[in-house]
């Protein structure tokens, strides 16, 4: 942790309450479209309620995000409702157009394959009279599994 001024530690609860900071910017807008977020969700069919998320508003755009091309294509039809919505409910007269994008799914953890290898018979010898040095069980287990992979002939 450094002593200067310039470049000391602070609670990141400093940071989002402090006017002067970039952080405490975001932070407020990411509270705010959370907000409207919820209250679109209410005034719209009950249905299409878990099924999008806003993810910005810029001047007259609002940007909603699917998790599929066909929610997008029901949400589309359902367009002049969320304008209404945010328009004379929620008073975000400024609002005319409504974005509808399908966020990429995260991406998938590999599935990891049991990749088994081959030794010469001479490294399987090596491991097997090794794993005889070994105090622990377990570990002796281990290595002699292990020394089991030899090449076939």
């Amino acid at each position: 942790m450094t002593t200067d001024n310039k470049h000391k530690t602070r609670p990141i609860s400093n940071l989002l309450n402090d006017k002067n900071s970039s952080f405490a910017d975001l932070y407020k807008k990411a509270n705010s479209i959370q907000e409207i977020d919820h209250k679109i969700k209410k005034l719209l069919d009950p249905s299409l309620q878990d099924k999008f998320e806003l993810a910005n508003i810029n001047a007259d755009v609002a940007v909603l995000l699917v998790s599929s091309s066909a929610w997008a294509t029901r949400l589309r039809y359902n367009i002049p409702a969320i304008l209404n919505a945010l328009n004379t409910q929620l008073n975000f007269n400024s609002i005319k157009t409504v974005r509808i994008k399908i966020k990429k799914p995260a991406p998938l953890i590999p599935v990891l394959t049991k990749n088994t290898f081959y030794m010469s018979a001479s490294s399987a010898q090596f491991l097997s009279d090794a794993a005889s040095n070994f105090n622990d069980p377990d570990l002796r287990a281990c290595i002699l599994k292990l020394s089991q992979n030899r090449l076939k002939k």
